[in-house]
């Protein structure tokens, strides 16, 4: 078993032995792994090897300029966006100024406190985490996005319909202040809110007049079909709540469950709001979109009936504030 493994990796560049182990031993008390070399050369090798996450380096060594080492470093695509730490005697404005335009990141005056070169690290570390989560939701979106495009290309009356759903979940939720871990799993939702659509015959979705009972009864079976595809990805069970009770109503007249709103998930009655105001101000077979104020109005009207209160309340609030410069009509429907 690696025990260096998902552990912080630091290359040390430090030609005085006694100092890179005491910073060695500091490094450990943070939980990281420290690759410690006293040349550039050896630096250079570590940085193929080591693929280190930070990298501190002294600017005086035995063998030359340790600038010459981060310059090295930022040629290189892999080392471009590794965070340095430069630790030196020299404090002249010069040098340093000079050393961060070279690729820099953060330069420490010797003597410095152990802890202000933890910190230091610390902080680029987290950065580096936020980054690559981001990296990698939005890689997910973007799967997302193409399964999504792929269902709504089925009927010019939906493209677009469930990205645009996605913008106002997001400015709702935001609205509503809830966690950064909510609002991943809320994008996710919303994308995929209508998946289950996916088995509905197209002239069933396109249809310009009245359904007739059976194809209502029909069309009403798609959240559950939803739920049941994401229930066999791990990664999205999460946001089968946006998926299943999207269609229920406050008065219980929803579906698939007729759930009073004490009973439906905030998933579920977040996304009715949006969805409903995107199918409102969208054009569908059977209707012309509706102007922006007249669909926040109903929303108003169907508050604390159909659609939680407190969200139309915030949803209406942000919208008339003109917070998305979004059109007042589309050539989509949502149904």
């Amino acid at each position: 078993m690696n025990e260096t493994k998902g552990k912080p990796r630091i290359l040390l560049l430090e030609d005085d032995f006694a100092l890179a182990e005491v910073m060695r031993e500091l490094f450990a008390e943070m939980g990281a792994v420290t690759e410690a070399v006293p040349s550039i050369s050896g630096a250079v090798k570590a940085l193929r090897s080591f693929s280190p996450d930070v990298i501190v380096i002294d600017l005086r060594l035995a063998d030359g300029n340790g600038i010459d080492f981060v310059e090295y470093v930022r040629q290189r695509e892999e080392g471009r966006a590794i965070p340095i730490i430069a630790v030196s005697a020299v404090a002249d404005k010069s040098v340093i100024s000079s050393a961060r335009r070279k690729g820099v990141d953060e330069y420490l005056v010797k003597p410095f406190h152990p802890a202000e070169l933890l910190a230091i690290i610390r902080n680029h570390l987290q950065r580096q985490k936020a980054i690559a989560k981001l990296a990698s939701r939005e890689a997910h979106i973007q799967t997302v996005k193409m399964l999504t495009n792929v269902m709504e290309a089925r009927s010019k009356y939906r493209r677009g319909h469930s990205e645009r759903v996605r913008r106002y979940a997001k400015i709702l939720g935001e609205a509503l202040g809830w966690s950064e871990e909510d609002m991943v799993f809320l994008e996710f939702g919303a994308l995929l809110h209508d998946i289950g659509k996916i088995q509905i015959p197209i002239e069933i979705l396109e249809k310009p007049g009245p359904l007739t009972p059976e194809e209502r009864a029909l069309i009403e079976t798609h959240p559950q079909a939803g739920a049941e595809m994401l229930r066999e990805v791990d990664h999205l069970k999460p946001v089968i709540p946006y998926v299943l009770y999207h269609h229920e109503r406050c008065n219980g007249s929803g579906y698939p469950f007729h759930l009073p709103c004490k009973e439906i998930p905030p998933e579920g009655r977040l996304i009715a709001i949006v969805d409903s105001y995107d199918a409102m101000v969208s054009n569908r077979p059977y209707r012309a979109a509706k102007l922006k104020e007249v669909a926040l109005a109903e929303l108003m009207r169907d508050a604390g009936v159909l659609y939680d209160e407190g969200m139309v309340r915030v949803f209406v609030e942000v919208m008339q504030g003109d917070v998305l410069n979004s059109h007042d009509k589309t050539d989509n429907d949502s149904r």
